[in-house]
């Protein structure tokens, strides 16, 4: 629905204007822009989802995996960088995995036109809580170092993203459940994905 402004002139003249509403996606850009958060389109949290329930091996516990977004513009991720190279994961298990922030770094330079601005290095728990772990907290510093090294350029931010065994149910659309948090349902899984700095401090998240 179209607003409209009424102004009254000096001479007593009204005045009757049609107000343009601004697009959705705009005022999400500037809102995320200005909490300093991250935006998430639809488009990539339905990569983030394919992604994880790509690694599905029948009769086999999931294992955790690594991935990350990243974006030429400072808070919106407009490409997925799987790391399914054992450059990148040197061990998977379900409950850790080992990684070389240095092979993610030199993959993420390979794979984009352009140096990002944000880089979210994500990692899965499978049939867990996003949250994080003793190890995970001690990481990402170290993570998040290396990354710069290689691109200075880039604000690091990191994510764990839950998802649940097989449980065939409706789809649900991802909604926003904390500041830092989004939760949805695909067919056949539950998703929760929660966004933190690298000290280990939530991050806020927009969808």
């Amino acid at each position: 629905m179209k607003k409209i402004k009424v102004s009254i002139g000096g001479n007593g003249k009204v005045t009757i204007k049609l107000k343009k509403e601004r697009p959705k996606e705009e005022i999400k850009k500037e809102f995320a822009a200005s909490t300093g958060g991250v935006l998430l389109s639809s488009s990539m949290i339905n990569q983030m989802e394919i992604r994880v329930e790509s690694v599905f091996r029948p009769g086999q516990s999931d294992v955790e995996i690594v991935y990350a977004l990243t974006g030429s513009k400072a808070n919106l991720p407009d490409m997925l960088h799987k790391f399914s190279s054992s450059e990148v994961v040197a061990h998977a298990a379900p409950d850790r995995i080992s990684t070389a922030a240095e092979k993610m770094a030199e993959h993420i330079i390979k794979e984009r036109p352009d140096a990002p601005e944000i880089i979210v290095a994500v990692h899965t728990h499978p049939d867990a809580a996003a949250e994080l772990s003793e190890q995970d907290k001690k990481s990402m510093i170290h993570i998040a170092g290396k990354l710069r090294e290689l691109i200075p350029a880039a604000d690091v931010i990191f994510a764990v993203h839950a998802v649940s065994n097989e449980s065939p149910g409706p789809r649900t659309q991802p909604v926003k459940i904390a500041g830092n948090r989004i939760k949805w349902s695909s067919i056949t899984r539950t998703h929760e994905v929660a966004f933190f700095d690298e000290n280990s401090k939530p991050f806020e998240v927009s969808i």
